[in-house]
């Protein structure tokens, strides 16, 4: 295809169990023939390649890509990114190969692209494939001390996260670029390896004059699970990574006139990160920081090099940058982040006895027989709960109340479901996450 107007670079390495589900959803959900979907893959092993070329040789638009070696996430997008910018799309769409798209998630970017041409990238709404209910990401939140994650991590989809707004990054999962700021500002960051050289990309967006906005009507489903997470080597690889990356990022795009501020906060945020780490004894960490330090140290150099080199009317990186308003300068450090199993988040104990939260969706697995439980709001009664309660996917009860309440039901042997049609946000109960209300079950012991 000459010249297509969107490429969606879908970066793979040995991902062949992913890639049918994502590569169809791009298929049937998009009609329009002016977009190409690349398999950009990063030499893998186990024939991903020959899957994708097998499985859909019959649409001209799905091209593969083959990359000579395994280049990582930053290196490889860029270049895929390169090949994109020779063939002259309009628009990039970097996307995780363990994602599907609902259709007209591309449509949706490219008219809201098309009406805004200030807009140089746009978050998608990203929601937990395996709990669709749940957010994975609506953009990026970054503090002063460089610090950032998904804005509304686990958090239920509602009304309020279909609003439209600025964000100061996008999530390197579902990535919606303008190639013409690419253009502008530069690749990823290849020295990052991986963590926040998304977000470094983002700030340089901002400095060079375009906005980076939600688009809610996009919306990407990821199966978000623990990668680089497993064995204590890439758990500690992966602190280090996210540390060090830290200290490039603000090296590199935050304002000199807000250094002793940020030097401030940096420290007292290092501080903090060291205390909790003797708390839970968890020393590796110390030793983890102290290398960041060393690298940022030695960073600082090139850092400025790279300023200078960048830096033109609209990079004046003395000044204070357009991303700053959206800096998080209350929240140093991710907010903590709890995802319910099977619906159920940990207990709150009330006089010694646990009830649990449960999401917008929970199950229990029932033996048969007598099944009782307690429900209601166990921190205000102003705040009614709203719960349907089925049995089998039969609806057998609604549960309206504010109050703590017994119930008690006759149930054959099945699955024991129930649906919130009512939200108790983070924000009215203290806690890191929504809940439909609290449970106290007898006899039974919840996921």
């Amino acid at each position: 295809m000459n010249n297509p107007l969107v490429r969606v670079l879908v970066l793979n390495w040995n991902g062949i169990e992913h890639l049918g589900e994502c590569f169809s959803s791009l298929v049937e959900g998009c009609q329009r023939k002016d977009v190409e979907f690349v398999l950009l893959d990063n030499a893998s092993t186990d024939e991903s390649v020959i899957f994708i070329r097998e499985r859909f040789n019959q649409d001209p638009r799905v091209v593969v890509e083959c990359l000579d070696k395994n280049y990582g996430w930053s290196a490889g997008n860029n270049r895929g990114i390169m090949k994109s910018i020779e063939k002259g799309a309009k628009y990039i769409f970097l996307l995780n190969n363990d994602t599907k798209v609902e259709k007209k998630c591309i449509e949706n970017l490219i008219e809201m692209s098309e009406a805004n041409p200030d807009i140089g990238g746009l978050a998608p709404k990203m929601l937990l494939y395996n709990q669709p209910w749940l957010l994975n990401s609506v953009g990026l939140e970054c503090s002063i001390i460089g610090s950032a994650w998904d804005r509304g991590l686990g958090r239920i989809d509602s009304p309020r996260w279909d609003e439209i707004t600025e964000v100061i990054g996008i999530c390197g999962g579902a990535m919606w670029l303008r190639t013409e700021a690419i253009k502008q500002v530069g690749y990823l960051p290849e020295e990052f390896s991986i963590y926040l050289d998304d977000l470094d990309l983002c700030l340089r967006i901002w400095n060079a004059g375009y906005r980076i906005l939600t688009c809610p009507s996009a919306v990407v489903y990821h199966k978000f699970s623990a990668t680089w997470e497993g064995s204590p080597e890439k758990v500690r690889q992966k602190y280090f990574l996210n540390t060090r990356n830290r200290f490039y990022l603000m090296e590199r795009n935050f304002p000199t006139n807000r250094f002793f501020r940020i030097l401030f906060w940096t420290k007292w945020g290092e501080m903090k990160a060291i205390g909790n780490a003797l708390r839970k004894k968890k020393y590796w960490r110390i030793m983890k920081h102290i290398q960041s330090w060393g690298d940022a140290i030695c960073y600082i150099p090139k850092a400025r090099r790279w300023r200078k080199e960048k830096a033109d009317g609209k990079q004046r990186y003395k000044d204070t940058p357009p991303f700053w308003k959206l800096i998080q300068k209350e929240m140093l450090f991710c907010p903590e982040v709890e995802l319910p199993i099977k619906g159920w988040y940990k207990p709150v104990f009330i006089s010694g006895k646990p009830f649990f939260p449960m999401s917008k969706y929970a199950e229990i697995e029932h033996k048969g027989g007598k099944f009782s439980f307690l429900c209601g709001n166990i921190f205000s009664e102003s705040d009614e709960i709203n719960i349907d309660v089925k049995c089998n996917g039969k609806v057998i009860e609604h549960l309206q109340t504010a109050k703590v309440s017994k119930y008690s039901f006759d149930l054959p042997q099945g699955k024991i479901s129930f649906e919130a049609k009512h939200i108790l946000e983070a924000e009215k109960i203290g806690k890191s996450y929504d809940t439909g209300g609290w449970f106290q079950f007898e006899n039974l012991i919840v996921p």
